[in-house]
């Protein structure tokens, strides 16, 4: 009965958020003025601190972290543990399973089960009586995710956050999923029937948890590593990513797969390289390109008003986002449109890359030129102090909105942006949105060039419109910085300036290295640091947590193209020093590919490697990028082709796992192939 009842677990679990895996202005204005105004309105306590206190509730062990997730759960009823030995050691002393939950700080379904759960007493009395519980955000320990997603997926079918996890006194999973609603109905099984029954097994039945872990982490191992015996990449690698990108893609709307629709970056950059290729398939790679960056563009996933992209949309229409603003969703989308702009050189596509360049540098900018990681999806409703729901912050009545604009402003906006007055949401399972407008372009206005006054209203109604919700309550930044996510923005910004000839987006970039050399960089160990974040109250800013492999990779990436842009031999030098230290710390000889993270935690089960892009590119790939870049910048033929061989050996670990599925490693692909055509031409 009791086998039976955790098979069913391992099966069976609800996730809303179980998703498998996350502005134009006007022409002419100097897109690099704006400061970094806005940034210390969005900072927030968590609200749950305050009435914490009040309450008399105590802090818990995450007080002292530096990290916003592990912050905004320092004062739930949980008595949550930091990731390490002394949580360990808890467990073993204790003969306690633990509960490992894994989250981010601007996560919507997080937050609802904190509140729902973490703070209720009742499920937090039990969790603290049973079990050790260990936090962990996924953003500062990608490694530790990427073990425990690998198991969720396995477990449940899918993986997502919040992501909660059990596991034995060897951090081996037994069972995992994503969110639950904190008691059973009906159709749901509830948080607290799973840690009840878990408990009981624990207790009565040790020997089936442990035959759940042993095999749990058994087939993890088996897709934890992408790497096998060396091989060549197929002749028709490249037709064969095509045709299967064909097959995925959504010729009605755009994109590469049914709801919910995520930008993909890998996909975005194989076909615009197909297309500088001059590749047979460049008009199929043009179609599926052009209609997809445009139904982005005038979709709700990108914000109408002040530019910038949610990080995925919720319908296959790209009207209805999730409304959280991730850095590496700018970054990867400015690197997008941008490199599309060269091949079909549209007004439209520059208004929104200096769009979105400018939300960055106000919103997502530190003063002193880092990038901060994200916004959240979530804010408190204006008028409703303490209420915080989904998207508050860029929802809109209809009445409200011809309280603020006039007649003819109401009238055009009202059919440029399909609002309806009972609201224009349809995708609405939860009930969340009823009689709210998201702003995105009606299709009929697509094709139809605006007329002057026509411009004149949007421009007028825009400004209007971007005033007032300036006033509502802001959505929470998580302002720490990210080595990885800001070598990506780096990068955009350096991208943009060669495409755009702009000169002050090139100084935002190289600011942004300055910034990651002073603050994530130990210049006499030559190692970086994953996360920089100046918390309020402390002088010393803190550092936390090593870099990984992404974080290497993209870094390097940034200040190649930042040499690349401004001829800077500041930078090469840096990006070869880095390289160094990336080999040194990552480098595994025996597949000659790269391990995404250090051998420093031994608590860590696996070592990944992978090349399959998700919602960041493969690191791997982006290595690949950086060791071709150096072979083609190197002055000597041995240094040339020796970082053309490591190049040659890092693509032969993964073709075996590349040619069964191309498409998935579509990153990869549009390097070596934009690699394949720069030493054509060179040979020229």
């Amino acid at each position: 009965m009791r086998i039976t009842f955790l098979l069913m677990l391992l099966t069976l679990s609800v996730s809303d958020s179980a998703i498998a895996e996350d502005s134009r202005d006007e022409a002419g204005k100097n897109p690099a003025s704006p400061e970094p105004v806005t940034a210390e309105q969005h900072l927030q306590r968590p609200a749950v601190e305050a009435g914490a206190v009040k309450d008399g509730r105590r802090p818990n062990d995450l007080i002292n972290e530096s990290s916003p997730y592990l912050l905004q759960h320092a004062y739930n009823r949980v008595n949550w543990h930091a990731w390490g030995e002394a949580a360990f050691e808890k467990a073993r002393k204790e003969n306690k399973p633990i509960f490992l939950s894994i989250g981010y700080s601007t996560c919507h379904w997080c937050h609802v089960m904190a509140a729902e759960s973490f703070d209720n007493k009742k499920i937090a009395d039990f969790l603290n009586s049973y079990f050790v519980c260990i936090k962990v955000d996924r953003e500062q320990r990608p490694d530790i995710d990427a073990v425990y997603l690998a198991a969720t997926r396995i477990i449940s079918g899918y993986g997502g956050w919040p992501m909660n996890v059990f596991l034995d006194n060897q951090l081996r999973p037994f069972h995992a999923a994503t969110y639950y609603p904190p008691f059973s109905s009906v159709t749901k099984t509830g948080f607290y029937e799973v840690i009840t029954q878990i408990q009981l097994l624990w207790k009565e039945q040790p020997e089936l948890i442990d035959q759940l872990a042993s095999k749990v982490t058994e087939i993890i191992a088996q897709h934890i590593d992408d790497t096998s015996q060396a091989v060549k990449l197929s002749e028709d690698v490249y037709t064969r990513a095509l045709t299967k990108i064909e097959e995925i893609y959504d010729d009605e709307t755009g994109g590469f797969s049914a709801a919910p629709k995520f930008p993909r970056p890998g996909i975005f950059a194989f076909l615009n390289q197909q297309i500088i290729n001059q590749s047979i398939n460049k008009q199929a790679a043009r179609k599926m390109l052009n209609k997809t960056l445009d139904a982005m563009a005038a979709g709700g996933i990108y914000d109408q008003l002040a530019g910038g992209f949610h990080r995925y949309s919720v319908d296959e229409y790209w009207q209805l986002p999730h409304f959280e603003k991730m850095l590496y969703t700018q970054a990867l989308m400015v690197l997008a449109y941008s490199d599309y702009y060269q091949l079909d050189a549209r007004e439209e596509y520059r208004a929104l890359v200096f769009a979105t360049l400018k939300f960055v540098m106000q919103e997502m900018r530190s003063p002193d030129g880092g990038f901060y990681s994200a916004l959240d999806a979530d804010s408190e409703t204006s008028g409703k102090p303490g209420e915080h729901a989904e998207g508050a912050y860029y929802l809109w009545q209809s009445a409200e909105l011809k309280k603020i604009l006039t007649d003819d402003e109401f009238a055009f906006t009202k059919n440029y942006y399909s609002i309806q007055d009972n609201g224009n949401i349809f995708t609405d399972p939860s009930e969340e949105f009823a009689d709210l407008n998201v702003l995105h372009v009606n299709d009929s206005r697509l094709t139809t060039p605006l007329t002057t006054q026509q411009n004149n209203l949007l421009m007028s109604s825009r400004e209007k419109l971007i005033a007032y919700r300036q006033q509502r309550p802001k959505p929470h930044l998580d302002d720490k910085i990210i080595t990885a996510w800001n070598g990506m923005m780096i990068s955009a910004f350096s991208r943009a300036s060669v495409a755009f000839d702009n000169k002050d987006f090139l100084r935002m970039a190289e600011q942004g290295l300055v910034f990651v050399r002073k603050n994530l960089y130990d210049n006499t160990a030559q190692t970086l640091f994953r996360q920089y974040r100046n918390q309020h109250g402390v002088n010393k800013p803190a550092q936390s947590a090593e870099a990984t492999l992404a974080d290497y990779a993209w870094l390097i990436y940034s200040l190649l193209e930042v040499y690349q842009a401004g001829a800077n031999k500041r930078w090469l030098h840096w990006a070869l020093e880095l390289q160094k230290k990336q080999h040194e710390l990552f480098f595994d000889k025996s597949s000659q590919a790269y391990f995404e993270s250090s051998a420093s935690d031994a608590n860590i089960l696996f070592r990944s490697k992978t090349i399959y892009d998700g919602a960041l590119p493969a690191a791997n790939a982006i290595t690949l990028s950086n060791l071709r870049s150096f072979a083609l910048l190197s002055e000597s033929v041995v240094e040339k082709n020796r970082y053309n061989a490591q190049a040659e050996a890092l693509i032969g670990s993964f073709a075996e796992t590349i040619n069964h599925n191309p498409s998935a490693a579509a990153m990869l692909l549009a390097i070596e192939s934009r690699a394949a055509k720069t030493m054509s031409t060179l040979k020229k």
